[in-house]
Formats: C-alpha cells, structure tokens, sequence
C-alpha cells in the first residue's frame, strides 16, 4: 500500500484528469451537446447548468457516502446508489457514470486495498456511480466532506472546459477563466450538499435537454468522449 498523502495533495490527485475518470476520457455530457449544435459562447452556461443540476445530485449523493464510508451514516451504499438513479433518468447518463466509477474503484483498490470502506463497496456495489466512488476514495485518502463537495463540483466543471478545448476553436485563457467565475456557485453547492441528512435529502433535479444529447450520443460511432 502506498504512504498516507496529505488530504490537501490527495484531493488534488483526485481532480488530475490523469485518472481513470479524468476528463481525457469523459466531456461531462458536452460532446454531444457540442453536435447538437453548442457553440463555444454556450459552454460557460451550460457548465453552470450542469452545476445546478447534475452537480447538486452528485455532489449531496458524495457526500452521505462519504459519511457512510467514515462510519458516520449507516444508510449504505446500495441505497446511496438506488437514489441516484432515481434522479438520472438517462440510462445513458447512469452508464457514463459507472464506468467513471468503476474506474475510481479500480483506483481505490489500488491506493488503499484494506480500506474497510473501498472493500465494503467492492463488495456492495463492484459498479458504482461516480459520485459513490469518488466518496469513498476521498476517505480512503483523508479528504474531508468539505474538500470531497468541492472537489466534486470542479471535476465536473474542469471536465467541461477541457473537452470544450479539444471541441471547439476556444482561447485556454478564457476557458481557465470560467473556472475561476464559476468558484463562487461551486462554493455554494458544496455547501449546500453539506446539508443533506438522509437520501431523502438528495435533490431531484434534471436536465432534460442534456439526458437527450446523452441518449443520442451512444448510438455515435465516432466520438472522442465516451461520455
């Protein structure tokens, strides 16, 4: 097993888009929204849309499971995950998002295989959400609950603006720009999802436009995200 890294390192390493459910292997739903006809002026507010949909569901579902996975909540992660895809109506959206879990799960196995909480989800769920793996990673490694929510919000958003640079004829500067626009709203939702006491409590938000272009993207033979 590798050395114990500093929470602060450890939640850095968990936003790299080096890892297996980095943003070289997913655009966050924007490929497909990019050939639906998205251009580089839409990218900003989509990502903001993302935020305050898909970002709030995942973000409050991160963190009760990393409460479960701290020992502080005994709602479990099978009930964490039967929530989450009560919320995402898109079969495509849930896929996307397992096999971005299954490769965080891959990763946690890895880092810290007696994790009581990587080998309890190893067991439970061996394909879970993002969001779920992504939780328990975080601690496994130390991440806080506050550091998880945030770290879930600009995943999502830093996975946008990589894949706009790949998609579209967009300035780096003005990309990395948005980001920094968008730190206040993602402090908001990690705080918000601080809040959330029960699966109940996760919000039940959708993006109907963005489940579509998602539906659309599997039947896509030339693609560049698989997501």
């Amino acid at each position: 097993m590798l050395p114990v890294p500093d929470a602060g390192v450890a939640a850095f390493l968990l936003a790299d888009s080096r890892l297996p459910s980095g943003a070289y292997s997913h655009s966050a739903g924007l490929e497909p929204a990019v050939i639906a006809g998205l251009d580089a002026d839409g990218v900003y507010p989509y990502l903001l849309a993302r935020l305050h949909t898909v970002g709030r569901v995942e973000t409050a579902a991160a963190v009760l499971a990393h409460r479960v996975a701290c020992g502080l909540d005994n709602t479990g992660y099978p009930r964490i995950e039967a929530a989450i895809d009560a919320r995402t109506p898109s079969a495509a959206q849930r896929d996307a998002s397992r096999r971005l879990g299954r490769g965080m799960l891959r990763l946690a196995s890895k880092l810290r295989p007696d994790s009581p909480a990587v080998v309890e989800l190893q067991r439970t769920v061996p394909r879970p959400t993002r969001p779920v793996a992504l939780a328990v990673t975080a601690a496994a490694l130390g991440v806080g609950e506050l550091q998880l929510a945030r770290l879930c919000c600009y995943d999502d958003a830093q996975s946008v603006v990589a894949a706009a640079l790949k998609l579209l004829p967009i300035d780096p500067m003005e990309a990395t720009g948005w980001i920094l626009a968008a730190a206040g709203e993602i402090d908001a939702v990690a705080a918000e999802s601080l809040l959330v006491g029960s699966v109940d409590d996760i919000p039940a938000l959708s993006a109907p436009l963005m489940e579509h272009w998602a539906e659309n993207h599997t039947t896509r033979t030339r693609r560049l995200f698989v997501a």
